[in-house]
């Protein structure tokens, strides 16, 4: 955010003639010596003579704020923008009084001067990239973009309000507009004297993607020795394998949503579980519902949805489903070789009419490497893994062992972060409680976009 700087040489000409000049600057060399306390004795002084005067206001608004009292200041402030005539030295005063407000923790107030500001066109705030970026830092994303919906302005951006711009953007819902200023601020990272560190530049065009993002897609075929399928299958008792093959199209509807997306999907899912006939082991189940995210900060699902039997195996019923992941470094770094890898996931499902839970928990430690130049990562890593399935008679089992993973990212371009990947991993995992599902070992290939 910038710092707004009082100008002296455009302040001096309306002191009190009156005052010889040796006087009248005293408290202008003080606050330049750094002697803010004097200077604002000083300008205090000369009130007492010429209250009105909208340049000792100033100074000790100035004066104030450099002692940390910015609640003062932005009194004084207020003062100077009310008797100042002339709109610049105005506007430049509100400004500063709306700034020394979120200083002192009055967002509100600070939101009212913006308001106060853009209701007088002659101080043609409407039109200012410095009212765009006091608008912000009041937390007034909706007027800050009112401003900069002025394309007029956007030549004047540096890199940090371009980023500043961005972020405001994103928080009003203006997903395109958003992704646009952080472009602009990733081009004018490249000039910099002192370009941004490599990991936020990665986290920006991080941004950029979610903020393109209208659909995903994610494929997932696996085999297990222990007869887990990845998905909604029971197998049945006595099966020692399972196949499973699926894929999910999601559509997101209404925006990025800061961080907070709605999305309906469609899925599909085929099991085999050979070895027995149970009912929903060899099935083909389908999906239709709705997936929201609630919390910006935390990767938390909640779905609903239909399962639909697309085979005599299959459920016809409602599924209610709450799944929960992160962790870190999850994705390539491009400023090292190597990183430590760690990741949760946590799944739970009920089926409402057949009054079945089932899912799983999941975590995993371990050390990624980059086999490349950027794209291709080894994880070896050691897991431990509990289901639950309450169609079975052992309805949990927990295991625990070692896995690797071998990624490749893609889809990538200069502004926008890896959009897809694909990714094989390889568990080999020994039962601590429950049935033989727990033992085993399981390979997952999964594409990703």
């Amino acid at each position: 955010m910038r710092k707004y700087v009082l100008s002296w040489s455009l302040c001096l000409a309306p002191l009190t003639p009156a005052l010889a000049q040796s006087d009248a600057d005293r408290p202008f060399r003080d606050y330049d010596a750094g002697s803010y306390a004097e200077a604002l004795d000083g300008a205090r002084a000369a009130l007492r003579d010429d209250p009105r005067n909208p340049v000792w206001w100033a100074l000790v608004a100035e004066a104030e704020a450099q002692l940390q009292q910015h609640q003062a200041a932005a009194d004084a402030f207020g003062q100077a923008a009310a008797f100042e005539p002339g709109a610049a030295r105005r506007s430049y005063f509100l400004r500063a009084q709306a700034m020394q407000l979120v200083n002192a923790g009055r967002r509100e107030a600070a939101r009212g001067v913006v308001k106060q500001a853009l209701a007088e066109p002659v101080l043609a705030a409407a039109d200012s990239l410095d009212w765009a970026m006091v608008a912000i830092s009041a937390g007034d994303d909706l007027s800050a973009q009112e401003i900069l919906a002025n394309e007029d302005l956007y030549p004047s951006f540096d890199r940090q309000t371009a980023l500043d711009a961005a972020y405001s953007a994103r928080r009003a819902g203006l997903d395109a507009r958003a992704a646009r200023f952080f472009a602009f601020g990733l081009t004018l990272d490249t000039a910099a004297s002192q370009p941004l560190p490599q990991a936020q530049v990665e986290a920006i065009r991080r941004e950029i993607r979610e903020l393109e993002r209208r659909w995903s897609l994610l494929a997932v075929a696996s085999y297990s020795t222990a007869a887990s399928p990845l998905g909604l299958g029971t197998p049945a008792f006595d099966a020692t394998e399972a196949f499973q093959t699926g894929a999910e199209a999601a559509w997101r509807i209404g925006g990025w949503r800061s961080g907070r997306p709605v999305h309906v999907f469609a899925r599909v899912f085929h099991t085999e579980t050979p070895g027995g006939t149970h009912t929903g082991g060899n099935a083909t189940q389908g999906w239709l519902g709705v997936r929201y995210k609630p919390l910006a900060a935390l990767n938390l699902n909640l779905e609903a949805s239909r399962t639909i039997a697309l085979d005599p195996d299959g459920r016809d019923d409602w599924s209610m489903r709450a799944a929960i992941s992160g962790g870190r470094g999850l994705e390539p770094s491009t400023d090292r070789r190597g990183w430590i890898y760690g990741h949760y996931y946590a799944d739970l499902s009920f089926l409402l009419e057949s009054d079945l839970f089932y899912g799983t928990a999941e975590t995993r430690g371990g050390y990624s490497l980059r086999l490349d130049k950027r794209a291709t990562t080894l994880t070896p890593y050691a897991t431990a893994r509990l289901g639950l399935d309450t169609g079975r008679a052992q309805a949990h089992d927990l295991g625990a062992g070692v896995g690797l993973s071998l990624r490749h990212w893609y889809a990538e371009t200069r502004n926008v972060a890896y959009r897809g990947f694909i990714d094989l991993d390889i568990q080999a995992r020994q039962g601590i409680t429950g049935d033989g599902r727990a033992s085993g070992v399981q390979a997952t290939l999964t594409l990703g976009r």
